[in-house]
Order: structure tokens, then C-alpha cells, then sequence
């Protein structure tokens, strides 16, 4: 299992998997597809498109799957520490032009 880098871009095959580490705090960025990601420990799993994010805690494992084609997941640290059960999803505004999540 390998860590997940901080302002990464991570290009998934359709129906292939990642199983990644956070180890801190970061947001997965849908920039293309859509996938089915799940948090260990959380009662929760969650189907993302291009345009939604979702923000984990440090130290999170986590498992990524691209549905029906290539999907791209862009990784930023989050600034702040999230509670270690916490993840939450939401709609984004587009990346700006350094590749962070723009200020909603």
C-alpha cells in the first residue's frame, strides 16, 4: 500500500483500484470520471464525479475505483486537521491555475 503525495494526480484504469494511505489530511479532487471511494471506518462509501471532492483525515486508508473508464483524482494537503473518523463531500468549484480546490 502507498502513501498518497500531496499535489498528486492519480490516473485510474477502468474498474482498476488504489489502495493508498493518507498521511495527513488531504482533499481527492474528481478532475475526470467517476469513482467509488471507501474510508476505513467510516459507515459510508462514496460515488464521486468530475467536480465533487472529497476531504479525508491523516492516516486514513483508503480505497479508490474508477467506474466505466479512466477517472483522475488530483490530491491536495488540507491546511487543517480533520477529526480521524471525518470525511466529507461536497461540489467544488473548478482547480485554480496551481492545481488547489478553489475557496468555495
Amino acid at each position: 500500500m502507498r502513501k498518497l503525495l500531496a499535489n498528486e494526480s492519480l490516473t485510474i484504469g477502468a474498474g482498476q483500484a488504489l489502495s493508498v494511505i493518507a498521511p495527513v489530511a488531504q482533499t481527492l479532487q474528481i478532475t475526470q470520471g467517476r469513482v467509488w471511494v471507501t474510508v476505513s471506518g467510516q459507515g459510508d462509501d462514496y460515488w464521486l464525479s468530475a467536480g465533487q471532492f472529497l476531504h479525508v483525515a491523516a492516516d486514513s486508508h483508503v480505497v479508490i475505483e474508477a467506474h466505466k473508464g479512466n477517472s483522475v483524482v488530483q490530491v491536495q494537503q488540507l491546511s487543517g486537521r480533520l477529526p480521524a473518523v471525518s470525511a466529507r463531500a461536497g461540489f467544488s468549484k473548478p482547480l485554480t491555475p496551481r492545481g488547489t480546490p478553489a475557496t468555495c
